[in-house]
């Protein structure tokens, strides 16, 4: 039997991973089993007897045990429907990230708070990022945006207000955007020296908020709506976040007031 025999084994029968799971727990008889497992006793011994055909199990004194194979087995199989209960709480994040973004793994995010866009609350994920910002306690933030919003803008201006700097990074079609929009306000806001924007010719697929003790992530539709944006502490997101945002930052090039 293959790898892929076992996998489709184990996923053919909802019962067959719960007698797996049951036994991992500890030694049984059939029908001690199949009251665990709400199933019938002839299923849980059909069950058995595959499981024992592939050496995961072992009879001794009435009782089922699972060899050092089936533990292995019980351990993996657990193991990879966690990380799929991870991908499904943080479906709608990932669905909007870019390829090269798998590297971020699930992992890294089970103590991540994650906001998503339902059809109930569309702007929830904006307001959820409004209220990390404005909580943030830190002299500087580092970020990484494919839009410039005024959406954050009080958020933002209020860490300006209390002393926070801000280096953002963003596309050069969004910094020109800004720009002809609005020139004074944009060639104002540089002037005042608490920010220091720079200008990437590099898509930006992903949003970062880096901050003291924590990241911000943020992903975008394909109109630039932010859909989902995840809150985590964990080192491992801030480093991988921190790497992306110097690969956008040293792409580009600063933006200075009198260039403005």
């Amino acid at each position: 039997m293959t790898a892929l025999d076992d996998a489709t084994f184990l996923a053919g029968a909802p019962e067959r991973w719960r007698v797996l799971a049951a036994l991992r727990d500890a030694s049984a008889a059939p029908a001690a089993l199949a009251d665990t497992v709400d199933a019938s006793h002839r299923t849980v011994q059909r069950h058995l007897a595959a499981f024992d055909d592939r050496g995961w199990v072992e009879k001794r004194d009435g009782a089922y045990h699972l060899t050092t194979t089936g533990r292995v087995v019980a351990r993996t199989h657990a193991d990879y429907l966690e990380d799929l209960r991870r991908i499904d709480r943080l479906e709608a994040f990932y669905a909007a990230l870019p390829a090269d973004a798998a590297a971020l793994d699930p992992d890294w995010l089970d103590d991540a708070t994650v906001r998503t866009a339902t059809r109930e609350d569309p702007q929830g994920p904006v307001g959820f990022y409004v209220d990390r910002v404005r909580a943030l306690d830190t002299d500087r933030v580092r970020m990484l945006s494919p839009v410039l919003s005024r959406l954050y803008h009080d958020a933002h201006a209020r860490l300006a207000a209390d002393g926070t700097h801000t280096e953002l990074v963003l596309p050069t079609e969004a910094v020109e955007r800004a720009r002809d929009e609005n020139p004074l306000e944009f060639r104002a806001v540089l002037g005042l020296g608490v920010l220091d924007l720079y200008r990437t010719p590099v898509d930006v697929a992903v949003g970062v908020t880096l901050a003291d003790d924590r990241v911000l992530l943020c992903a975008y539709d394909d109109d630039g709506q932010l859909v989902a944006c995840v809150d985590s502490t964990d080192d491992r997101v801030r480093d991988w976040a921190t790497d992306r945002y110097d690969r956008h930052r040293d792409s580009g090039e600063r933006v200075h007031p009198h260039h403005a």
